[in-house]
């Protein structure tokens, strides 16, 4: 049987799950998968509990947890979830509408959980909120030993749900060139892939270029950002995106191949150097030019989003010659922008 969370892969499905574990937290198939979670975000026993009720998108907030006790005190457990998105401060605003429960609900709980990993940046950020009771940070790897003793529970849901964060933690680690590019694991996959094995094959530029992985927004594929390092603003990078580097149909161990140059966010003083930039990659013969969009709607487009790219259809025989291919490239990118001030 193929697992819901495969199709149900938005964070408002993980809340639904979330809270519905919590409001079942008395049925027998369920009573410890929540009891872990109870207690290691509140260190509260389930027995303890008298009434637990959820909402969801209190004051903006995913879920939060309205649990009374068998003394009557009360207690509330705010979780804010993300599947494969990054908290984009919003917790510092959330922070002034749980500080109006402190009369009513004595203790207060609050948990940043997230089904993928929380980068240096990320949690750096969540840690520097001004409220002095601050969001725990629950990524993956804090989740997985939650939940992958479940892998083999009664329940359906619980054991899918299970099943869908081993896999989640699986693709995290992946080290291996992935063959799609089609759903959030193959994204996963790519940014793992990205990070754990072509990144660090890529030291002697660490002191020359700047590396970013990530999802492209709402696009279908992960790519990876490669700019010259040493600027306080933006400049020319290369990309290279997971879905132009897929397996050829007829020969799965032969891969395409490519690169784009872009200009993205170049500020207005860099309107003439781009210009000259665009010149240089033109003559360079490391990139095509086709297509450039220097003009759009009657009026002069100083700032092409995409300035040169690989030759179209180009292809490698295996990784070694995928790395050495983008080894390639940033020596041509580096050559090229040898003179951007």
């Amino acid at each position: 049987m193929k697992n819901l969370f495969d199709f149900a892969t938005r964070e408002l499905s993980q809340d639904a799950f979330l809270r519905w574990l919590f409001e079942n937290c008395k049925e027998p198939e369920l009573k410890n998968a929540a009891g872990d979670l109870l207690k290691e975000f509140c260190g509260i026993d389930e027995n303890e509990i008298k009434a637990i009720v959820t909402t969801a998108q209190w004051c903006s907030i995913d879920i939060s947890v309205w649990i009374t006790l068998k003394d009557d005190s009360k207690a509330a457990l705010f979780i804010e979830d993300k599947t494969y998105s990054e908290e984009h401060e919003q917790l510092e605003r959330y922070d002034t509408y749980i500080k109006r429960c402190e009369n009513e609900y004595h203790r207060i709980y609050k948990i940043f959980y997230k089904t993928d990993i929380v980068r240096e940046e990320e949690e750096k950020r969540i840690a520097e909120t001004k409220d002095e009771n601050k969001w725990r940070v629950y990524s993956i790897e804090e989740i997985l030993p939650f939940f992958e003793k479940y892998v083999g529970a009664k329940n359906l849901i619980l054991r899918q749900y299970a099943e869908h964060v081993v896999g989640i933690y699986r693709a995290t680690q992946n080290t291996d060139m992935p063959e799609k590019s089609d759903t959030p694991i193959d994204y996963l996959k790519w940014i793992a892939y990205f990070e754990n094995t072509v990144i660090p094959q890529l030291s002697e530029y660490r002191n020359k270029c700047k590396f970013l992985v990530t999802k492209a927004g709402p696009y279908p594929y992960v790519y990876m950002s490669i700019g010259k390092s040493g600027y306080n603003k933006a400049v020319p990078t290369l990309e290279i995106r997971s879905r132009d580097c897929l397996p050829v149909l007829s020969d799965c161990s032969k891969r395409y191949f490519n690169v784009r140059f872009l200009c993205y966010n170049i500020p207005p003083a860099d309107i003439l150097q781009q210009q000259t930039l665009i010149d240089r990659v033109k003559t360079s013969g490391y990139f095509e030019t086709k297509g450039m969009v220097l003009h759009r709607n009657g009026k002069d487009n100083y700032f092409p989003k995409q300035i040169g790219y690989s030759p179209k259809n180009m292809t490698v025989k295996n990784e070694s010659e995928f790395l050495q291919k983008i080894k390639e490239y940033i020596e041509y990118y580096l050559e090229l922008l040898q003179d951007w001030e």
